[in-house]
């Protein structure tokens, strides 16, 4: 059987190369970043990988080092990527799906997300929770549930050039609630022979009493009957729960548990609820459904594993939120710390710059629960035990007791008062060097898991490239800062030679017209450098251009355009003469006169294009002039400089239109 054709996957071949022969040569054995690293990029639209720009290679080294699964669609044709975390979401599909476009990929349900994609390519993020998509990726139809974000990633230009996804599956879940349900209508329908169920199921099961006072109010309830699959759930000896109530097995147990059932004989619904007991540490799932005569019946199974795994799920979308809108490193490290403290339940969580030749380590803010010592500050690493070695080869620390660890146990005594009974530290490496620490430390004992492992080193991943991503954007800030001063250095001494040698030599008009042009250069010039020289908007050009003029008799309307850094300097030239003959004999010349700056984006023959009009009202007639100089030249090359404007010089004033199309304007 052809596993691809089975499975629906529409494989294209391009000009040059059998990219399905070659994706088959690519053995199964190896995981994704071996795959990554053998699949002939050559063939596909993103180039090898020596050609692909730094974002993408960040993106897919996040993807990749990721243990959650996660996938990208990159550039126009949406070149489709995945982590190992991944595969087993493809089905039949993989390996076939790697490196072809997203719609080749998921060709079935293309339909379906194809608008998503769109609005993220558009910039926007979308989560979804739950969403249900009928998929073939196993050579059949089948129903599928899944909670995912789809995130825009920027290029260095800025632009949005990729998708990331981080995904669950939620199909096993949305079919056990279904499940569950069903179980309980069954059981509520077949009362009679509750007695097998009972003995049978694997989900736990109770037969509860309420408990009243004096004045009928419910203050505990009694465990009538359990199953042995509820002294499994709850890791409690068997045979020694029926007749006791739950205070008294689980002392100090939340309020939540006595309380919701204390009113379940007036509730017309069976009770459905996710919560967790505080004592156990241990998340349930179920439903309570009242029996008659102050009883009721629970059904309930242990999700503690699902909680925790989608409470790290959404905290990891949360930090990639928090981390494009943080502007400080101390709000980045802050922000992921209180990230991991909340998710994992921990005490401390930071981040610091290391020394490693020092041995030290300097945290500038870290996130508490309030139960242990914050370590902000410069401290020695070997003040706290020996595994500072470990740290320097890039090995990530896990010490689940500090007490019995061979590497702390002698200075157990200093770590628990940084209440470091158990920790993590996950080094950070750039070019083979130890530079940063991200801790993790709880005050008990703690078995850390492997996917808590894998959660604390993806955001130290995630951290550290959002620290240098701002890094390099204050340097960028400077040196824009540095050269903006340099260039008007450089205008200003233009404007003294012109000056100089023009003195004597041409009338102080010419002089004033020479200077007012280079004024209205350095405007666009300042607009453009707020922008790192990429594109600005239209409006803000114009109106820095016109600053010098009566702003209140010029009015200005029209929708939001991006325009390249060379219309920019056009568009300022040309509003600045228009201006400047205005106020000398047109409607600006007269205080009831009045200037109107209109644009718009038209579609003819398939093609956009930008018109722009002057019209001046209120003063003067218009008068073609009979000489054309300079400033007439430069008004007659238009938005663009190949033309595009039309003059009328009527009774009510001058009025001009000019038009481009709109890939001119906004190319670089």
């Amino acid at each position: 059987m052809n596993v691809a054709a089975s499975s629906g996957l529409n494989l294209k071949k391009r000009a040059g190369s059998d990219v399905t022969e070659q994706r088959d040569r690519v053995t199964d054995s190896g995981g994704m970043v071996d795959r990554l690293q053998a699949y002939d990029w050559s063939a596909t639209p993103l180039g090898t990988p020596a050609q692909w720009p730094q974002s993408l290679r960040t993106a897919v080294q996040i993807m990749m080092a990721s243990g959650h699964a996660m996938c990208m669609a990159w550039g126009p044709e949406r070149t489709f990527l995945y982590n190992d975390a991944y595969v087993p979401m493809l089905g039949a599909r993989h390996p076939q799906a790697f490196g072809v476009s997203f719609e080749e990929a998921w060709p079935d349900i293309w339909a379906e997300i194809a608008p998503l994609v769109d609005k993220t390519f558009a910039g926007e993020t979308s989560t979804f929770e739950n969403m249900q998509l009928t998929m073939q990726r196993n050579g059949y139809p089948e129903q599928t549930w899944w909670t995912f974000s789809y995130s825009p990633v920027e290029d260095e230009s800025g632009s949005v050039a990729g998708l990331l996804n981080v995904t669950v599956e939620t199909t096993g879940r949305v079919l056990a609630e279904q499940g569950r349900d069903e179980a309980v209508e069954r059981l509520r329908r077949n009362e009679a022979k509750w007695r097998g169920i009972f003995h049978t199921l694997r989900e736990g099961f109770i037969l509860g009493e309420l408990v009243r006072d004096g004045t009928g109010r419910v203050i505990d309830w009694r465990y009538d009957e359990v199953n042995d699959a509820w002294y499994d759930l709850v890791g409690i000896e068997r045979g020694c729960a029926v007749g006791r109530t739950i205070r008294e097995l689980f002392p100090g147990i939340e309020d939540d548990w006595v309380m919701e059932f204390a009113g379940i004989a007036d509730a017309s619904e069976p009770i459905r609820f996710t919560r967790q007991v505080g004592t156990l540490g241990r998340w349930y799932d179920g439903v309570a459904q009242y029996a008659g005569n102050d009883h009721f019946t629970v059904i309930f199974t242990e999700v503690t594993e699902r909680v925790l795994r989608e409470k790290r799920q959404r905290a990891l979308i949360a930090l990639g939120d928090r981390l494009q809108q943080e502007t400080s490193f101390e709000s980045i490290t802050l922000a992921a710390s209180t990230i991991i403290g909340e998710a994992l339940g921990v005490q401390l969580v930071g981040y610091g710059d290391v020394d490693a030749g020092a041995e030290t380590v300097t945290v500038e803010q870290d996130w508490t629960s309030g139960a242990a010592q914050t370590l902000a500050g410069t401290l020695r690493f070997r003040d706290f035990g020996s595994y500072i070695d470990d740290l320097k080869t890039g090995r990530t620390v896990i010490v689940r007791d500090c007490r019995t660890d061979p590497r702390t146990c002698d200075y157990a005594e200093a770590l628990e008062a940084r209440g470091a009974r158990a920790f993590v530290n996950a080094p950070v490496i750039e070019r083979g060097e130890f530079v940063a620490l991200l801790y993790v430390s709880s005050d008990e004992p703690r078995d850390w898991s492997a996917d808590e492992l894998g959660f604390i080193r993806d955001i130290a991943f995630r951290v550290r490239q959002a620290v240098e991503r701002l890094r390099a954007a204050q340097q960028e800030e400077v040196l824009n800062g540095e050269l903006g001063h340099r260039i008007k250095n450089t205008l200003s001494v233009v404007q003294a030679i012109a000056t100089q040698t023009l003195a004597g030599k041409a009338d102080q008009a010419a002089v004033d017209e020479f200077s007012n042009r280079l004024k209205a250069l350095s405007s666009a010039h300042d607009v453009l450098m707020k922008r790192s020289w990429e594109a600005a908007g239209f409006e803000v050009v114009a109106r820095a251009a016109l600053s010098s003029f009566a702003s209140t008799r010029i009015k200005l309307a029209g929708p939001e355009l991006a325009i390249s850094s060379r219309t920019a300097m056009s568009l300022s030239l040309l509003l600045h003469e228009l201006a400047t003959n205005a106020v000398k004999y047109g409607a600006l010349s007269v205080p009831e006169g009045h200037v109107a700056i209109a644009w718009a984006l038209r579609c003819a023959d398939g093609v956009d294009t930008l018109e722009m009009s002057w019209s001046e009202r209120g003063g003067p007639a218009a008068v073609e002039p009979t000489s054309r100089g300079f400033g007439s030249r430069l008004i007659r090359m238009g938005l663009s400089g190949s033309g595009g404007v039309k003059l009328r010089y009527g009774a009510e004033g001058l009025t001009v239109e000019m038009s481009a199309p709109l890939a001119q304007i906004q190319q670089g």
